[in-house]
């Protein structure tokens, strides 16, 4: 790893950006506090002048004239000189400002922020090219060794975001909230007695679903947490019993469920359908029905036999959703008649899956057009929404930006204090904060619906139910909601 730029003239020439969202905290009367992209490194320390540096990369200003005017002065709490910290602000580990001809891409306000950080984490792995089909179950399986920290650092989540009671959420949690939707959905009026979760994550979801029910809705059924992260299981275990489930664990993959034909009455995949195992294809082997490997030949047997309409813009090579539709039909095995299954991730709607760069792996947007015909080919009765509307969020309700929040929990841990990533209104942001609320300095809110704070209208809820059950007298009818039917299934 590099660990600092040389300035030749063609750097110079540059202009500076400071990053967006980025949060400064001043510690003491001549100390500010700065976070770097990087956990492993220490908080950058700045004074005075360092602030004023940071200040002063605004866009307009090139590495040039930043030097001649901070190069010589001592910027940091160590003496670290401003020459010392133009040669190292912008590097991947720290990020805390970009050096460019134009921004990264201009789309909202100035710049693009969300695809520079994309490249800073293709750059920083060093893995820019496609992983290979077995990276995200090994990921899953042998690098994930504890559960501590992982929802934290490496792949938050939206329900993870929502563990806790939220103004956004109607002062519910995000699993009390699905709670309740499933309920008016009817999907409680014929109890199910095996629930299986997919993926469960620590068991919040698990453990706030049953909070959302009440006792005698809970009464006689059966959790079954299959998680191929082992690590993950006790929590969900633990969680789940707490909150009065009859609960049982098992390691599995859920692209190949141990569980017998028609056995289970409903399945939650909750955010992990885009780590399911992808496949990179090429037109050649569409066109040829021809797999290179074992693993292409299985997806393009699925094309065929679901008779999956990839459109006449193939490109030459494009990532399939192998393990979401193995997943699928596997639900279409495992559900009984009449059984449900909810699935939420984020992805698309037209053109083909792209990589989503995270911390330790990549994961692979759903291509939900592909996904909703393979479900309705097997047989289901399906439908589908955006995430935010399924739930009846308020797209004005204005959250902490959720990058300032990972800069500010280190400022706590700094102190000796505790501060949880989740979404935070400016009032419970003020509350959880404290004494230390004064003494930062620009983090912001963003609306819930606006892509900046964590892109929640690119998740999508799947609902999926397989015929054969007699109808609820009690099932309300089929309603519109901005555009999409949710009630009973279409």
């Amino acid at each position: 790893m590099k660990e600092s730029l040389e300035l030749t003239n063609e750097v110079l020439a540059l202009r500076a950006w400071r990053t967006p969202d980025m949060v400064v905290y001043q510690h003491a009367e001549d100390e500010w506090w700065v976070a770097p992209l990087d956990d492993a490194l220490p908080l950058i320390r700045i004074n005075r002048m360092g602030a004023n540096l940071l200040s002063a990369m605004d866009g307009q200003a090139t590495v040039a004239l930043l030097l001649a005017k901070f190069g010589n002065r001592v910027c940091g709490s160590h003496g670290e000189t401003g020459r010392w910290c133009l040669e190292r602000w912008s590097l991947p580990r720290y990020s805390l400002c970009y050096f460019g001809a134009e921004p990264p891409a201009k789309d909202r306000g100035d710049a693009r922020w969300d695809l520079l950080l994309q490249q800073i984490r293709e750059g920083w792995s060093g893995t820019r090219q496609f992983e290979g089909e077995g990276h995200l179950s090994n990921f899953h399986v042998h690098e994930i060794a504890s559960k501590d920290g992982h929802f934290e650092n490496i792949e938050t989540t939206v329900s993870h975001l929502f563990r806790e009671s939220s103004e956004a959420m109607e002062g519910l949690t995000y699993g009390r909230l699905l709670a309740k939707n499933l309920r008016k959905l009817g999907w409680w009026d014929r109890k199910p007695r095996f629930i299986v979760e997919v993926g469960g994550g620590l068991g919040y979801v698990a453990r706030e679903l049953a909070g959302g029910l009440s006792p005698e809705e809970r009464q006689g059924g059966r959790y079954v947490f299959a998680d191929i992260t082992r690590p993950f299981l006790d929590s969900q275990l633990a969680m789940g019993r707490e909150a009065g489930w009859v609960a049982d664990g098992l390691q599995a993959n859920a692209e190949m469920l141990p569980l017998k034909d028609a056995s289970i009455d409903l399945v939650v995949a909750n955010e992990n359908l885009a780590d399911m195992t992808p496949v990179k294809l090429t037109k050649q082997e569409v066109a040829a029905g021809k797999g290179e490997t074992p693993l292409h030949q299985e997806a393009l047997d699925w094309i065929r036999r679901l008779e999956l309409p990839l459109g006449d813009g193939i490109p030459s090579e494009f990532i399939f959703n192998l393990g979401p539709i193995r997943f699928v039909g596997e639900l279409w095995r495992v559900l009984k008649p009449g059984g449900r299954a909810i699935l939420v991730e984020f992805g698309v709607e037209e053109g083909f899956s792209s990589p989503v760069k995270l911390p330790g792996h990549t994961e692979y947007e759903v291509q939900y057009a592909h996904l909703r015909h393979a479900a309705r080919k097997l047989g289901f009765q399906e439908k589908y929404g955006a995430l935010p509307q399924f739930l009846g969020l308020k797209p004005d309700t204005r959250l902490l930006c959720t990058g300032a929040a990972y800069a500010i929990r280190r400022f706590c841990e700094a102190e000796g204090r505790s501060f949880a990533i989740r979404a935070y209104t400016e009032a419970e942001f003020t509350r959880a904060l404290g004494d230390m609320y004064p003494k930062l300095v620009g983090h912001h809110y963003h609306a819930i619906s606006d892509p900046a704070w964590f892109g929640l209208w690119d998740f999508k809820v799947l609902l999926l139910e397989k015929p054969g059950a007699a109808p609820s007298p009690t099932r309300p009818a089929i309603k519109e909601v901005k555009g999409y039917r949710w009630g009973g299934m279409r």
